[in-house]
């Protein structure tokens, strides 16, 4: 009796939709040409409000009564319903079913002469199924650009819209370059027009994308936080969603687990407002169904008014049975999802913290391990350095140049390990100042003069014209990049020669790309190993005991993925190497072309050397004899405080021209003395000496409140030492006067 009775309701409520179904095709059938359009049109805009099942139907019932129509038209109305349906079919993953509907629709509209804008929408759909739904970007790409090179009387946001594709499509092809091209075009045309802040997110979104697979992280986050800025403010919450995803995706790949947990909570904030306003969306169409619905039944069904009230009432009674699935659907979604984000936090916390305890341990290790080798080190290269000057007896002054060159060389190897460490800990960033690119270059090509002819090898410089003298960038990371360079050609190329080129400058605005070349005609790099060198501890040929360490070429390719460009190599053996990469500056436009500091316009110079005397406060025996041997060597004067209790008294008993702190020392260190003295002495100025090499140690030094004038890294050279030496004693004479 019970199952009796459900066929019964089942029966009645099929019958029910029946007679909505055809009451709603009887309705369209009376609408004309220009009214069919807009009914496609406007259930292509709001097909978040109407269900997909409501939207398949209305499309299928314009299908089926198009033929009435004239055979233009007719294929008119079939190209966009089909269009329409792989759209619907796109959005829910059914990549087959909405090829095959774009396709349909591609051969009615074939048939039309004109329609640029639909036959172009059609193709480019067919080519995100490609991408996205096949993961086949060569199909996609070819169809996107047979579009824009044959599509002649496009409007100019359609041309755009396609440009972007266009760009998307590079980027997950890896044709950075051409990509980037696009997106600039899109970004100009895209940011003039308040209308198009939709697109501008997409835009600022693929830029994100680009400068994150090209390894420029910082920018990459700056344009995803502009993106998300755009759809927040635009109300775009599902397109805020998937910018928050990406960003997210980002941060994790870099190990930013703490970044990436806030962006998280934002995502599903926007996925919670995105369903409430979709939910309040839906509930106003189906409002304004019902209104039509009961208009469109008092006017055409006037003489049967109680069957009208009771297709009514029945229709509100399957509006609230949908309403009711709809709310039943909706909790559980939000249900598992709080379930899975409330998981995917917990494993972000876990992460954090771990990563967290990690840096901390790894940044105490970089400053031990620098304090430790640098110290002795410092004592080595120093004494070294005096004994050359002292011993001029020619088979003795040999084997101290001997020694001095394997100092050095160990300095150079502890340099280039404690570099790539810090690479891997994000502690390295790019200075942005003012600086002269020409200087620069002339001054690298000097420097390498005297070790290039000790090769014999020439070294050429070729400098275009046309690029401004004056940028804004990081000039000490850039230099590295060349001296690493320069070293290896240098190494690897007996009587040759050397080109360092800074040519094909490209300005735009305020911008320029400069595209620079190191070249020798040495021994070359066989293919296999061309891939191989830029890795850590590798290098091209094994068994060559004399190449180092193979971490030169590590650090270039990192500093040049830093500046934003992707260093690239063309070799062959016997024939020579060439290095080459495009980096993009800021053109200084405020500086005068001079580029000079005026740091030292208002010094005095130092006639007599022996008139100043200087506290050295250092712990360490060897290092008190090579700091006052090298003070020395200029005429200074100088006085010894075992640690810092013992300088802060010297200093209250005695003037001193400047002081050189060192930090670790017993009983009191260097940052709590220089803190004492400033009680008491503001003017004399204090120089820190340090060993450590960390970010942290550098920005304590650095800070007003810590007292220190300026600082130098042990071991250092004495051109250094005694430039700010003089600097500072010469600014304090300057006040004074």
């Amino acid at each position: 009796m019970k199952n009796t009775l459900i066929h019964k309701y089942c029966l009645c409520f099929i019958c029910i939709l029946l007679f909505y179904f055809t009451t709603s095709a009887q309705q369209y059938e009376e609408m004309s040409f220009s009214e069919l359009k807009h009914v496609i049109t406007h259930t292509e805009d709001h097909l978040n409000s109407i269900s997909r099942v409501n939207s398949m139907r209305i499309i299928e019932t314009i299908i089926d009564i198009s033929e009435k129509f004239n055979s233009n038209q007719e294929y008119y109305l079939k190209g966009s319903s089909y269009n329409l349906l792989g759209k619907i079919h796109f959005s829910t993953k059914e990549y087959e079913e909405a090829l095959r509907n774009y396709k349909i629709a591609d051969l009615f509209i074939k048939k039309l002469d004109g329609l640029p804008e639909l036959k172009v929408d059609i193709n480019n759909n067919i080519a995100m199924v490609y991408l996205n739904g096949f993961n086949k970007p060569g199909r996609a790409l070819k169809r996107i650009k047979h579009i824009y090179e044959n599509s002649d009387d496009l409007n100019t946001y359609s041309k755009h819209i396609l440009e972007l594709n266009l760009a998307n499509i590079y980027i997950k092809t890896k044709r950075y370059k051409k990509a980037y091209k696009l997106l600039e075009k899109c970004k100009k045309y895209f940011s003039s027009n308040e209308q198009h802040a939709s697109k501008l997110a997409i835009t600022y979104t693929s830029f994100g994308e680009y400068y994150g697979f090209t390894n420029n992280y910082s920018r990459a986050i700056k344009y995803f936080e502009w993106a998300a800025s755009i759809a927040e403010t635009n109300q775009l919450f599902r397109q805020a969603m998937t910018i928050y995803k990406k960003y997210e995706d980002l941060l994790v790949r870099i190990g930013r687990p703490d970044k990436a947990y806030i962006i998280l909570k934002k995502y599903t904030k926007h996925h919670q407002t995105a369903l409430e306003t979709e939910k309040l969306e839906a509930n106003q169409y189906k409002k304004q169904l019902s209104v039509s619905e009961e208009k469109n039944t008092i006017e055409t069904q006037k003489a049967q008014q109680s069957k009208t009230i009771s297709i009514f009432t029945i229709s509100l009674l399957l509006l609230c049975l949908i309403l009711f699935c709809f709310f039943i659907y909706n909790h559980r979604k939000t249900k598992i999802l709080g379930k899975s984000l409330a998981l995917r936090n917990k494993q972000l916390k876990i992460s954090k913290e771990k990563s967290d305890r990690l840096a901390a341990v790894k940044t105490k290790f970089i400053s031990t391990v620098s304090h430790e080798l640098r110290t002795p080190l410092y004592g080595v290269v120093g004494l070294s350095s005096i004994l050359m000057e002292r011993i001029k007896d020619e088979e003795n002054h040999k084997f101290i140049k001997l020694m001095k060159f394997s100092a050095d060389h160990l300095l150079n190897l502890i340099n280039d390990v404690l570099q790539v460490t810090k690479m891997e800990s994000y502690e390295i960033h790019l200075d942005e100042s003012p600086y002269n690119i020409r200087n620069l270059a002339d001054d690298i090509k000097n420097s390498f003069e005297y070790q290039a002819d000790k090769n014999g090898n020439t070294l050429h410089l070729n400098f275009d014209p046309e690029i401004p003298d004056m940028l804004i960038g990081d000039s000490v990371r850039l230099s590295q990049v060349f001296i690493n360079l320069i070293s290896n050609a240098n190494k690897f190329t007996k009587n040759g020669n050397i080109w360092l080129n800074f040519i094909n400058p490209v300005i735009t605005n305020n911008m320029v790309e400069i595209t620079f070349e190191i070249k020798d005609d040495g021994r070359g790099i066989p293919l296999e190993k061309q891939e191989l060198i830029f890795n850590k501890f590798s290098q091209a040929d094994s068994k060559d005991h004399t190449t180092g360490t193979g971490l030169g070429l590590h650090i270039v390719k990192n500093l040049v993925n830093l500046h934003g460009g992707d260093i690239k190599i063309k070799s062959s053996p016997g024939k020579g190497s060439t290095f080459y990469f495009t980096i993009s500056f800021e053109i200084d436009t405020t500086s005068e072309v001079n580029g000079i500091s005026n740091e030292s316009s208002n010094c005095i110079p130092i006639s007599n050397t022996k008139d100043y005397n200087i506290l050295v406060v250092e712990d360490n025996k060897i290092n008190q004899i090579v700091t006052q041997n090298v003070l020395k060597t200029k005429g200074y004067s100088s006085e010894i405080a075992d640690d810092g209790c013992i300088a802060i008294d010297m200093v209250k008993k005695k003037r001193y021209d400047l002081i050189l702190m060192d930090l670790n020392m017993p009983n009191m260190g260097g940052m709590e003395s220089t803190k004492i003295i400033r009680g008491f002495n503001t003017d004399v100025p204090i120089i820190a000496l340090t060993a450590s090499d960390t970010q942290d140690t550098v920005k304590i030094i650095l800070n007003p409140e810590s007292g220190f004038n300026d600082f130098l890294r042990k071991p250092y050279k004495n051109e250094e030492f005694f430039r700010k030496i003089e600097s500072h004693i010469t600014s304090t004479i300057s006040k004074a006067s």
